[in-house]
């Protein structure tokens, strides 16, 4: 599903109902540019983030995928250069190269 761009009501559909997401402050989702990070789960989430070894304290935050999914939100990803989302991705124990399905945000409308 890395393929096409998605718009706001095509990445609502292939969300699931409620997502989680990394947060270091309680408010901004953590990203690593160009990608951000959504999870089915709030365990799947904070796993992830103890394997990115990143430094920081980051804790995951679950919400209804239509509050989160916003012009807004896809604006402020747009901004500071999120151009691609991976959902429930996971840590190669090998490599560390992090792989899963990743969504390409397109044009919002």
């Amino acid at each position: 599903m890395s393929g096409a761009a998605l718009s706001l009501d095509a990445l609502i559909a292939v969300l699931p109902p409620q997502i989680w997401y990394l947060t270091s402050n309680g408010d901004a989702m953590w990203c690593r540019r160009p990608y951000g990070f959504l999870f089915s789960n709030g365990p799947a989430a904070e796993a992830f983030a103890a394997s990115m070894g990143t430094g920081q304290t980051l804790f995951a935050i679950g919400t209804d995928t239509r509050d989160f999914v916003s012009p807004e939100m896809l604006a402020g990803l747009q901004q500071t250069e999120v151009t691609r989302l991976f959902v429930d991705p996971q840590i190669d124990p090998d490599t560390g190269d992090v792989h899963g399905t990743i969504l390409r945000l397109g044009e919002i409308h």
